[in-house]
């Protein structure tokens, strides 16, 4: 089955808890608010910081910090930095590796699947997966229907 690996799920709850903070955020400080394994995070913040998303300072108010703007960070980025890259089926990028790619009835129906996949986590950005992640405020209009009582 389709899925992201544990690293990368990580990674993008780290990086959506940067995003709405204002100040720098430690590595224990977030393994600790999400309960997740400090070597781990750790591990994951400093390849963030390899790959340039986030930013690390030193010092008693140091920290992670992100380096771009939440809206010019997409989940693609954030794949290829804590994983392989995205491919549904080996055949995506070289149909070498299949052996029956000339008479396939699957391949096209998965390329085409692999193609929308990879436009929807090249279009999500961070700010729209912080944005997704607020609890929605519903606030319920007064309403003519009588009041059902259920005995």
């Amino acid at each position: 089955m389709l899925k992201l690996s544990k690293k990368t799920d990580y990674a993008i709850i780290l990086l959506t808890h940067l995003g709405e903070e204002k100040f720098p955020v430690s590595a224990q400080e977030v393994a600790t608010h999400y309960k997740l394994p400090y070597p781990m995070v750790a591990n994951i913040l400093k390849q963030l910081v390899s790959s340039g998303l986030i930013e690390s300072t030193r010092g008693k108010h140091g920290g992670y910090v992100l380096a771009k703007p939440t809206n010019e960070i997409n989940l693609a980025e954030i794949i290829m930095v804590t994983d392989s890259p995205f491919n549904l089926v080996e055949c995506v990028h070289d149909e070498d590796n299949c052996k029956v790619h000339q008479y396939c009835p699957t391949r096209r129906p998965l390329l085409a699947l692999h193609k929308k996949i990879q436009q929807f986590v090249e279009e999500t950005t961070l700010a729209a997966i912080i944005r997704d992640s607020k609890p929605i405020n519903l606030t319920l209009k007064e309403s003519s229907y009588e009041t059902a009582y259920l005995s």
